[in-house]
């Protein structure tokens, strides 16, 4: 007759039900993170496709494959998931720009920067749709929660640190803080964006296409907010400096 199985004694029953539990509880937090993760990406997907007004949680469940019940076992409206995207999204994008200054080799150049924003140009579309519908939403209802302001804040410290990275690989430094130059850029590249869309120049004066137009501008920015590593300080340049182009350029935007 084949052996007896050895019992357990009461500690080693006790500690394999334990690790039984353990093991339950682990799996059930796997499914309700892969569940959440799948409910941010359609809310943000069905939001930047219809806008939040007409966005809708049934659109948002089906969109993911789940029921309304799993919807509200894990957000209370379509304001609290649309929120957590951005903040998803948010850092996804700055990973996305890190990776891809991690690849640059060689000189960085203008034309360097050009492709570095073109190639993250599909995401920041889809982060520009997403944080413009938000913002809409709370102009019109101020009781919709706010983004987290440590959530604006790392975005921020971010972008400014990859702007003082970029530049001192340029051979250059910043002449005011890093997070002003930063914003300048985001300003007129997500303006080349909405102009691209309208499939219409942003400097209608100057017959130029949006892409065309904000090289002139990051051209600009380089020149006007930064120096050489090795340049004695200096304020930045007045607007009476800049080359009329960019003037105009600027005027045609505000």
């Amino acid at each position: 007759m084949p052996p007896r199985p050895k019992l357990l004694n009461a500690e080693a029953l006790k500690e394999a039900r334990s690790d039984v539990r353990q093991s339950r509880d682990e799996k059930r937090l796997r499914k309700r993170e892969n569940t959440r993760v799948s409910l941010v990406q359609a809310a943000a997907d069905v939001v930047a496709a219809k806008g939040i007004e007409g966005a809708r949680i049934d659109d948002v469940v089906k969109a993911a494959g789940f029921t309304r019940g799993a919807f509200y076992s894990n957000y209370s409206s379509l304001d609290e998931v649309l929120s957590e995207a951005i903040v998803e999204r948010s850092q996804a994008l700055i990973a996305r720009i890190e990776e891809a200054i991690d690849g640059l080799e060689g000189d960085v150049t203008v034309d360097v920067l050009m492709d570095l924003l073109d190639s993250i140009r599909p995401d920041a579309r889809s982060m520009y749709l997403i944080t413009t519908e938000y913002t809409l939403r709370r102009m019109r209802h101020p009781e919709t929660p706010e983004i987290p302001v440590a959530t604006r804040e790392e975005f921020t410290a971010a972008l400014s640190g990859i702007v003082e990275d970029l530049l001192a690989r340029m051979g250059r430094r910043p002449l005011v803080p890093a997070s002003a130059v930063a914003d300048v850029v985001v300003l007129f590249f997500l303006d080349s964006i909405s102009q691209e869309a309208a499939s219409m120049p942003s400097a209608s004066s100057l017959g130029m296409q949006p892409q065309d137009a904000l090289r002139l501008v990051i051209s600009a920015i380089i020149r006007g907010l930064s120096a050489p590593l090795d340049a004695d300080d200096q304020a930045a340049p007045d607007l009476a400096s800049m080359d009329p182009a960019i003037l105009a350029r600027i005027a045609s935007t505000c």
